[in-house]
């Protein structure tokens, strides 16, 4: 049988290995699947978003055979391929903060300048502070070497954690808002939206 599309790229394993990603993925638990599940899934993303930038390049035609200009169409896909890109990098990103702060159980953030978000602190599910950002008393964790290079770091320097936020947040990813029982009340206010992301992992 002759594979066509992105399926012509994997060999008979790789793609049986697929299908089992794809089965786990949405009726397993996420949190299971392997490393060598994770790169092919990666590899078939990247596979795709190619093919789909292919097409966007292909003129657009019409029932009788005339081109249409799509240039907003394509404008929306486009959008829509970032932010579905921006959510598998958020779930990274969750995943890379529950290494390094396996204590805590949300990653608190503070609304600077030009209302980015900024780092504030880690704390544990009672509200207890792991780790405060920017505090000399409170080192940043090492990274282990080969999950800094798989995010492009230098295991050596401290990363900008910071700047993956800001990456995250111009490319639409919403955080949520800290929950009243986590919050520090000599500090936080009791209603107003104190961006977060949860590092709790599914049960």
């Amino acid at each position: 049988m002759e594979l066509i599309g992105i399926s012509a790229s994997f060999t008979p394993l790789e793609l049986e290995g697929l299908v089992r990603t794809a089965a786990e993925a949405v009726y397993g638990d996420e949190d299971d699947l392997s490393s060598r599940q994770r790169e092919l899934a990666s590899r078939a993303h990247a596979l795709m978003a190619w093919e789909a930038e292919a097409d966007f390049e292909k003129p657009a035609v019409c029932a009788d055979g005339t081109s249409s200009p799509s240039g907003y169409a394509r404008l929306l896909a486009l959008q829509e391929q970032l932010r579905a890109q921006a959510l598998i990098v958020e779930r990274e990103f969750t995943e890379l903060l529950r290494v390094l702060f396996p204590q805590a159980a949300h990653m608190v953030l503070c609304i600077g300048r030009n209302d980015s978000f900024i780092l504030s602190r880690t704390v544990t599910a009672q509200g207890a502070t792991v780790h405060l950002f920017g505090d000399p008393d409170h080192p940043m964790p090492a990274l282990p070497e080969e999950l800094a290079r798989a995010w492009g770091l230098d295991p050596q320097l401290e990363p900008d954690l910071d700047h993956i936020v800001g990456d995250l947040q111009e490319a639409g990813v919403t955080f949520g808002s800290l929950p009243e029982e986590v919050r520090d009340l000599e500090i936080d206010d009791r209603y107003e939206y104190i961006p977060s992301l949860s590092l709790r992992t599914a049960t």
